[in-house]
Formats: structure tokens, sequence, C-alpha cells
């Protein structure tokens, strides 16, 4: 990769940025288990009356990473197991408030609560692998909301009160600085808001903006405590620190690396789009190996890509909605979205295409 690859592609990424309104942006681009690149556009906070910029971004700037959180939830949970601490064929039904918890959700207007059976057994894997709507293990459906009562399950397995998920730094999250952040070496990264030794993080972390009626709008925080389904914060160089840990696998042992990206399958056979945490799916005979993030409410928007057979991975992330592209409920679709196809156009089949 030639440093003129990274300037095209850098021109292109800001043109886009700015066609989506979106206030600051960081990106970095691992390749064979080595950060490649990354950079910083536009800024994570500005007067709203003006646009006046006055802290720039970096590849160092925290960001809400949304649902990318799931891949180290994934990622735990197999460690977990492994560690004999937990069995994903643990049933989440058996954690204090449940049924309350289930049949609000199933009687509710909230399309993650369709066909959802609260009488059935629903496994820690179900959840993991977005398989709990309809008979469990059957079908595959996106559901954060049940990510969100992972870290309730854990406080009850840890023999606490599963209200203890929402106070504080919990065990979830100090779990996660264990077992990976701190392995990983990423110290610009919170696995909860919370996480009083890494409070510069906090300080840093990038606004939330949306961009309405020519002007941006400055966004709520999120939530501070980590819930399963979101809750870290982090920034590209570290993300990339957590991608070259993956590619060389000293995250876990060479068998739970290798389940974190096997897609689940259905009892007919089929083969589901998403593993643990990540979605997998087949493109121009490239697979790929991702996880999107949106967040509305906090304004932010981020995407983890993997292209495995080419020692690739993208970081993106970005303190407004704008990369936000619709992934269907049902299925995985990182090709709709325009930055990963401008990544993979410049980087995966540009290549290809000059070699033939």
């Amino acid at each position: 990769m030639k440093d003129t690859d990274f300037d095209t592609f850098s021109l292109a990424l800001d043109s886009l940025r700015k066609a989506k309104h979106i206030p600051g942006l960081a990106v970095a681009i691992v390749k064979d288990e080595q950060l490649a690149w990354s950079k910083g556009y536009g800024s994570s906070h500005f007067d709203t009356g003006d646009g006046e910029q006055f802290k720039a971004v970096t590849g160092d700037t925290p960001f809400w990473i949304a649902s990318v959180t799931k891949t180290f939830i994934g990622l735990l949970f197999l460690q977990l197991e492994e560690q004999g601490k937990i069995s994903l064929d643990e049933k989440i039904n058996d954690m204090p408030g449940w049924e309350g918890f289930c049949n609000w959700l199933s009687h509710s207007k909230i399309v993650f609560g369709k066909n959802l059976h609260c009488d059935q057994s629903i496994t820690l894997q179900n959840v993991l692998n977005h398989t709990v709507n309809g008979v469990p293990g059957q079908a595959f459906l996106y559901n954060p909301i049940m990510y969100s009562r992972l870290s309730r399950y854990l406080e009850y397995k840890a023999g606490n009160d599963i209200g203890a998920a929402e106070r504080g730094h919990n065990t979830m999250a100090q779990l996660l600085e264990t077992n990976i952040l701190g392995p990983a070496g990423m110290s610009r990264t919170m696995s909860s808001q919370w996480q009083r030794e890494k409070a510069t993080v906090f300080f840093d972390m990038a606004e939330g903006y949306k961009y309405e009626n020519g002007r941006y709008v400055r966004m709520m925080p999120p939530e501070r405590h980590l819930a399963g389904g979101a809750g870290i914060v982090s920034s590209v160089n570290d993300l990339a620190k957590y991608a070259i840990a993956l590619d060389k696998g000293t995250l876990a042992s060479e068998t739970v690396m290798k389940e974190l990206f096997t897609p689940a399958v259905a009892a007919d056979g089929k083969v589901l789009p998403y593993a643990f945490g990540w979605y997998v799916q087949e493109y121009k005979g490239e697979q790929l190996i991702w996880h999107g993030g949106w967040d509305e409410e906090a304004g932010a928007s981020a995407l983890l890509l993997r292209v495995p057979e080419r020692g690739l991975t993208l970081a993106l992330l970005a303190n407004s909605e704008g990369m936000y592209w619709g992934n269907p409920l049902d299925k995985a679709a990182v090709e709709q979205s325009p930055f990963a196809r401008l990544f993979l156009d410049h980087f995966v089949f540009g290549e290809q295409t000059a070699a033939q």
C-alpha cells in the first residue's frame, strides 16, 4: 500500500464526510497486523452557532462507538465460557426480572419484540447470535435490546442485584478491561464512562451532533454504563490495536478465535449472517466480517470492517449519524454503506481490477 493510495482515498473520504454533513470523522486502516494509516477530519467539538472549529479530530480522538461494542461482548462471552465461568447453553430466561421484561417487549410495538416467545428457552448463544425471535436458534433478526440484557446476566452470575448493571463500572465493564482492553493495550478506550482511571478519555470524547436546517445541533450524551449492546468509548487508533490483536490471536485461544467469526447455523442447516458480535457475509468473492454502530439520539455512527483474506481492517468513527445506511435487520449488507464501498473499491476490488 503506497502513500498515494491513502492520499486519493483520503480526499474521497473527506468529500463523502462533507456530503453527509458529518462534523468530525476519524479513520484507521490496518494491513498485515500493522497500523498502516490513520487520520482525522473536521472537529470533535465546536460552537453550534457558527460552526467554528476548536478541537480537531485525530486518530486518538475518542468517540462513542455504539453497536461496535457488540464485537467485544461476543469475544468476552466466548472467553468466559472457555474459562468455565459460564456456558453459552445457559438460559437467559433464568435471570431475575426476565418474565416482566420479555412480556413487556413482546407486547410492545417495538420491532425487536416481534414474534418473541417468552415461554420458550432462549440461550446466551441465541442472544449473542441474534436468533431469539421466532423459534430460538432458527432465524436471524438483529435484536440490540436483547444484547442489552447481557450485562444484567453477568451481574446475576456474579451473585449481584441485576440493577448493578446500570450503576457505575459494572461487572461486564471490569471483565472487558481485564480480558480485552488491557491485553490489547487500548489505553484510549473506556469499557464504560464510569472507568475512573481513564477519565481523560471521557473528557476528550467527541460531542455528538445532528445536522438540521442548515446547522449542527448538539445531542444529549449517551448513557454512561455498559449495557452489552453499546457502551464503549474508543478511538480509531485503539480499534486498530484491537484489530491487530484479533489478527495475531493474542486475546484468546485458537478455538475461541475460530468460533468468534463462525456464523450461526439454523437447525435446517441454513448459514445465518451473524457470528458472535460480528456480521459475516460474502461480497464479490470476498469474505467480509464487520459491525456498524448507530446512535441517533447521541449523534454517533461507526464501522469496523475486516477483510481477513487481505489482512485488512477499516475503522471509522463519526460524531453524527451520517455514516448510517440502514442495514436490514434480517441480513448483512455492508456493501450498501457508501463508506464501506469507498474502502472496498479502493483497497480490495481496485487492486483486483488492476491485477486483471
